[in-house]
């Protein structure tokens, strides 16, 4: 039985996703996700095909969880902004109304109102 064929990890230039294939003596591959044509720059890992499916794996995890957190804070940014401009919005109502005119203008003034 002859021996298993080694793999790289490989980076796509187009979507960004990590990839096993199979060592070749081309230096071209093709993405298997977006089917974008490229050369081969850089291995991010080599091995049996299993080692390989599991670091590319690992590696498409930490890629989603580190494209998230950038997401995540800002819709906390959002939010935040959301709460402050209604607790804004809420002063700005009791202020516009004629008692809170009436309440912040001077005494000798009411008469005008």
């Amino acid at each position: 039985m002859a021996p298993p064929q080694p793999c790289r990890v490989l980076r796509c230039c187009s979507c960004r996703l990590f990839q096993a294939h199979q060592v070749k003596k081309s230096v071209k591959w093709t993405c298997k996700a977006c089917g974008e044509k490229q050369s081969f720059l850089r291995a991010y890992g080599e091995g049996s095909g299993a080692d390989c499916r599991r670091h590319v794996q690992k590696l498409n995890l930490l890629q989603g969880q580190g494209s998230e957190l950038p997401l995540r804070s800002l819709e906390e940014t959002v939010s935040a902004g959301e709460e402050e401009n209604m607790g804004h919005q809420q002063r700005q109502g009791a202020e516009g109304s004629w008692e809170g005119a009436m309440e912040s203008c001077p005494a000798g003034h009411r008469h005008l109102l």
